[in-house]
């Protein structure tokens, strides 16, 4: 009986083998089939990639702000992140608007401004000014301050589309026109324009689930002051190099 058990048991066993490679051709056969027939294209989800879009297109994004201000500016490090809420209105014909809210609630800053972007093939070119608005108020721990300044940024974008994901790099000029600081009532008033400084900031843009996409980004600050530090130490005789870790979801 072993002996025709033995080429049964051999017969049953090749059968699962072949059943089992079966399957597994079968799933990869589909996760390519799923793959080719995917119709996601990063190009149509992405936020930062400075393309034309149709006239009355409105997209948004929120980020979260990491900034890794120097020691020297705070007395602690500034842990807290900053939360941004971006969104953009095409004008149509490369142009559109582009604004955005930065906050901590202590540390707040606006900016708004006009865009032009073109595509060469997969490349994507953006040419921007946006005015931005510095707001900060803090009247706890033995301060008694409020700062608010004016400034321009013209900044230029470059973007790379994949196909299914995108790299983005944005230099950034900060120009200082004013800027207004009190401190329990004496004020402090910067009315010479002053250029802060500038920045350039690297993303990556992917898809997260279904056709919504985020966003990974590195940003080299050079600058004399940031919004986030300024209770402690408005303005820099100095520019100093720290980095700003970025996160986004594109809505």
């Amino acid at each position: 009986m072993s002996k025709n058990a033995s080429p049964l048991c051999a017969l049953v066993y090749s059968i699962k083998q072949q059943l089992f490679c079966i399957a597994v051709v079968g799933f990869l056969s589909i996760q390519l089939s799923k793959a080719q027939s995917d119709p996601f294209n990063i190009a149509s989800k992405s936020f930062l990639l400075p393309q034309s879009q149709p006239k009355g297109k409105f997209t948004q994004a929120l980020s979260i702000y990491y900034v890794v201000p120097p020691r020297i500016w705070t007395l602690d490090m500034v842990n807290a992140p900053m939360f941004n809420y971006s969104a953009k209105y095409s004008l149509g014909k490369g142009f559109n608007l582009q604004g955005g809210l930065s906050s901590l609630i202590i540390s707040n800053r606006f900016n708004f401004g006009p865009f032009w972007n073109q595509q060469f093939g997969n490349n994507y070119l953006g040419i921007g000014y946006q005015l931005g608005f510095n707001l900060g108020m803090l009247n706890h721990f033995g301060f008694e301050s409020v700062l608010t300044g004016w400034e321009q940024q013209p900044s230029i974008t470059w973007g790379h589309d994949f196909g299914k994901t995108a790299l983005t790099v944005r230099g950034d000029l900060y120009y200082t026109s004013s800027m207004n600081v009190s401190h329990g009532g004496n004020k402090i008033a910067y009315n010479s324009g002053f250029i802060n400084g500038g920045s350039i900031t690297t993303s990556f843009e992917q898809r997260l689930y279904k056709q919504k996409t985020m966003s990974l980004g590195l940003k080299i600050n050079y600058l004399r002051y940031h919004i986030l530090a300024w209770p402690a130490l408005p303005v820099n005789s100095y520019r100093y190099i720290f980095p700003e870790f970025q996160l986004g979801l594109n809505l």
